[in-house]
């Protein structure tokens, strides 16, 4: 099979960190250990296990973080991956083999497979407290085989380890528990958006929204995005603020937010156009350094740099809630507002067996359900699809979104 493979040069990746702003089309080459291979396809890792052709595999932020080295050379999330590994998790896919203790109904199926590799498909017996929960995207199993059946190394999910494979190639295999049928009515297209929009309807059922009148969606990428959809989707009925700019501003109105603010570059401005929105008082001190009193009840960081999470703390109201949503930069933060103001700073990844409607659901299936009944249309954030061949151009469009006007690119192995 042909896939996606990263494996780490760290001579390279230095390279590629010195010459990546004069030379932007060195981060897809084998210099920054990003190449196109010709590979066998994954073995099954157990006999509950099931391989998987690849329809649509979906670039996710994540991805991009990795191949555009913004994550720090020391970020913990290597403790939780392994490499070399085929990159990609968002999918739609047909199970194709079976391993003897699958039942026989799943062969031929279009599927979402929920990426997440917690204890029951490492085969680890008992269950991690989180696992038993039913919150297995915090599980504490990620770092490897922990004791389990299955020889899995580290990895938090498949396209992030070297054993499954990812949705970026061919094939990848996948525990029969991580199979997510595909609705009929719902189309591959608008199927490979269930990731990144289960990340968002996680991350609001994760808040609590019953006293939170002003919420603040910072960043209108598909996360942000999806993160409005979603709380209008699930019956939230506040006030919902957007920033965002060009056509990712139409959007948000369309998908449910009140006002989108495009904000100035200048720092004081944008306090100074916060402050105005919400009635908040700012204040200067030394060294450029505002603050805000008052703010927004709810904020959602969906961009994940120091810069974003800086502010979104700084704009929530005291005693709010913060919702920092899957796998930023970081940098430099100043956690005075968080002790100052009493906020209540959440961290949303990935997805789980959620509490919803007085039951519990996957969030998977929970999207596909919203799809179904027309609560969330997310049809129009599949912006750009290339072929395996193209996928040097599939990734510049999704590193530089600015100038491809993309929201979400997949790779189509359906053309191949």
């Amino acid at each position: 099979m042909k896939a996606v493979v990263y494996k780490v040069n760290p001579a390279g990746w230095a390279l590629c960190r010195l010459l990546q702003r004069a030379w932007p089309s060195c981060l897809c080459t084998r210099l920054n250990g990003l190449s196109l291979r010709e590979l066998p396809a994954p073995p099954l890792p157990g006999a509950d296990w099931v391989r998987c052709r690849t329809l649509l595999g979906g670039i996710c932020g994540t991805d991009l973080n990795i191949i555009a080295q913004r994550q720090p050379p020391n970020s913990i999330l290597q403790a939780f991956s392994s490499m070399p590994m085929v990159l990609g998790h968002e999918n739609v896919a047909v199970v194709e083999h079976l391993g003897p203790q699958v039942p026989a109904e799943w062969l031929g199926k279009r599927v979402c497979v929920d990426p997440s590799l917690g204890c029951r498909q490492r085969g680890v017996s008992p269950l991690c407290p989180q696992c038993r929960k039913g919150n297995y995207g915090a599980c504490e199993s990620f770092w490897g085989p922990a004791g389990g059946k299955c020889d899995i190394p580290a990895g938090t999910s498949i396209g992030y380890n070297s054993a499954t494979g990812g949705s970026l190639g061919q094939q990848f295999v996948a525990h029969v528990s991580q199979l997510v049928e595909v609705p009929g009515p719902i189309s591959d297209e608008e199927a490979l958006l269930t990731d990144p929009i289960a990340c968002s309807l996680h991350s609001v059922l994760r808040a609590r929204l019953d006293d939170a009148a002003k919420v603040l969606v910072y960043g209108a990428g598909v996360l942000g995005l999806g993160v409005v959809a979603c709380l209008r989707a699930t019956g939230y009925t506040g006030c919902i603020d957007a920033i965002a700019r060009g056509p990712n501003a139409a959007l948000a109105k369309t998908f449910g937010a009140d006002e989108v603010l495009s904000l100035p570059p200048d720092r004081r401005a944008r306090f100074e156009a916060i402050a105005a929105r919400t009635g908040a008082r700012m204040h200067r001190v030394r060294f450029g350094n505002l603050m805000l009193s008052g703010g927004y009840n709810l904020v959602f960081d969906c961009v994940g740099t120091a810069s974003s999470i800086n502010e979104s703390l700084k704009w929530a109201a005291s005693r709010g809630q913060v919702v920092i949503i899957g796998t930023g930069a970081g940098g430099r933060m100043d956690l005075t507002p968080v002790w100052f103001g009493e906020l209540e700073v959440i961290g949303a990844y990935g997805r789980q067996d959620e509490h919803y409607d007085g039951r519990r659901i996957s969030t998977y299936a929970l999207v596909h359900k919203l799809m179904l009944d027309k609560r969330i249309d997310a049809r129009r954030l599949l912006t750009h699809a290339f072929r395996l061949d193209q996928w040097k151009t599939a990734v510049a469009a999704a590193l530089n979104k600015r100038i491809s006007g993309a929201l979400k690119v997949a790779i189509d192995f359906r053309q191949n």
